[in-house]
């Protein structure tokens, strides 16, 4: 092999090894995290079954809790917490703290929140559309 052959098939060998080590680098064909939309998961969810939202409606119409102005309320509604803590532990934990607004008489077929199948970037995105942010 001559000597230019040589260094091509080096230089070849080196872009070939630059090409698979950056291949998906700034590819824009390769789909980006993304994050959970708070108000698409609102409804996926069932949230806005029960629960008026900051742009829903709830589908039944008693005795539920309406999450409508949340950033204005949930700072007040447990000493010590957050609005942020106070959605997460509901969301999360939600017999932790009952809400004083909710009406067990009238709230329909249940007694209690049910316990969700939520991640945390879910109960983020959540929030985050419940305060509006």
């Amino acid at each position: 092999m001559s000597r230019v052959g040589h260094w091509s098939a080096i230089g070849a060998v080196i872009l070939g090894l630059i090409t698979v080590a950056t291949w998906n680098l700034g590819n824009p064909s390769t789909p980006a995290e993304t994050q959970p939309d708070g108000a698409q998961l609102f409804q996926a969810k069932g949230c806005a079954s029960c629960h008026a939202g900051p742009d829903t409606a709830a589908s039944f119409d008693s005795g539920f809790p309406s999450l409508v102005a949340a950033s204005e309320w949930a700072n007040d509604r447990r000493p010590g917490l957050t609005a942020e803590d106070y959605l997460t532990e509901s969301i999360a934990a939600p017999s932790a703290f009952v809400s004083p607004e909710f009406q067990p008489g009238q709230a329909g077929p249940t007694n209690a929140m049910p316990q969700l199948r939520i991640t945390s970037d879910e109960i983020d995105a959540l929030i985050d559309y419940l305060l509006q942010r």
